[in-house]
């Protein structure tokens, strides 16, 4: 296997990662606009594909976490809960036989992604399953996870709104399908310790958008993932666990806490 062969760790030590790859892969949309939260169809149908044919075991977020450090593994997640999942993705998922984990935004199911409401947002609009939908994809295997109830951003919050973000959706699960997720997923990919400590009330483990594969002793409040859009081009899903993958990732989290910075320091300049 050349994967295993040409291991080599990613800004964390040997000890951290072992000699495997473990890693939490994220996709929002299925659909053709190109946008920085949408994979094509037929991209997605391309990375299931492969991922079947690639001998790497693709898990539930909660396995992935307890797995051992040495061995290969990817859990799949979606956010937002898009209809495009359920018209897409949720036939292929079960064809192969991978779970996933669902992230749905309790207090928006049935309706579209509007939380995006700045004018100057390239995102798309675009509808949400609704709850028939989400409790049908929970008859397939999906796992359904909390994305907050209304997709605001935990830390511009007082406690008393962000009790009712991370609490209300738990409700809101419990009142229409009667079941209470276990994992969270914080909008944005924004926390800090009192975000995290209000969620851990309540949940077992969160994700956020850090970029980077699962190390060894990660807090499971603050879950590593890879975002699908940086796997768009063509050979990057294909090239897991290979030096050239791990050297790209590295470059990608540059890139991100450069752009970071300068959106802070734009930031104080106004």
């Amino acid at each position: 296997d050349h994967r295993r062969r040409d291991r080599r760790p990613t800004d964390a030590t040997d000890t951290d990662l072992g000699h495997g790859l473990r890693a939490v892969i994220t996709y929002h949309s299925i659909d053709p606009s190109g946008s920085a939260i949408s994979t094509s169809e037929s991209a997605f149908l391309g990375q299931m594909r492969w991922l079947a044919s690639s001998g790497i075991p693709v898990v539930a977020l909660d396995d992935l976490l307890s797995s051992l450090a040495d061995s290969d593994a990817i859990a799949l997640t979606f956010d937002d809960a898009f209809q495009s999942f359920e018209a897409i993705a949720l036939d292929l998922l079960a064809e192969h036989g991978f779970p996933s984990t669902l992230f749905v935004v309790s207090g928006k199911v049935g309706g579209s992604n509007n939380w995006e409401s700045d004018a100057a947002s390239t995102l798309p609009v675009l509808p949400l399953m609704d709850w028939g939908g989400i409790a049908g994809a929970m008859e397939t295997g999906v796992t359904p996870g909390s994305h907050g109830r209304t997709h605001r951003n935990l830390t511009a919050l007082a406690q008393d709104e962000l009790d009712a973000e991370v609490n209300g959706s738990l409700e809101d699960f419990q009142r229409e399908l009667g079941v209470s997720p276990t994992a969270f997923c914080f909008p944005y990919g924004d926390a800090t310790s009192r975000e995290r400590e209000a969620v851990a009330r309540s949940y077992r483990l969160a994700v956020t958008t850090e970029l980077r594969p699962v190390a060894s002793g990660d807090d499971p409040y603050s879950v590593p993932r890879i975002d699908a859009h940086y796997l768009r081009g063509p050979g990057r899903l294909e090239a897991f666990g290979t030096p050239a993958f791990e050297r790209y990732m590295k470059v990608r989290r540059r890139g991100r806490r450069l752009r970071s910075s300068v959106v802070r320091l734009l930031g104080r300049g106004k």
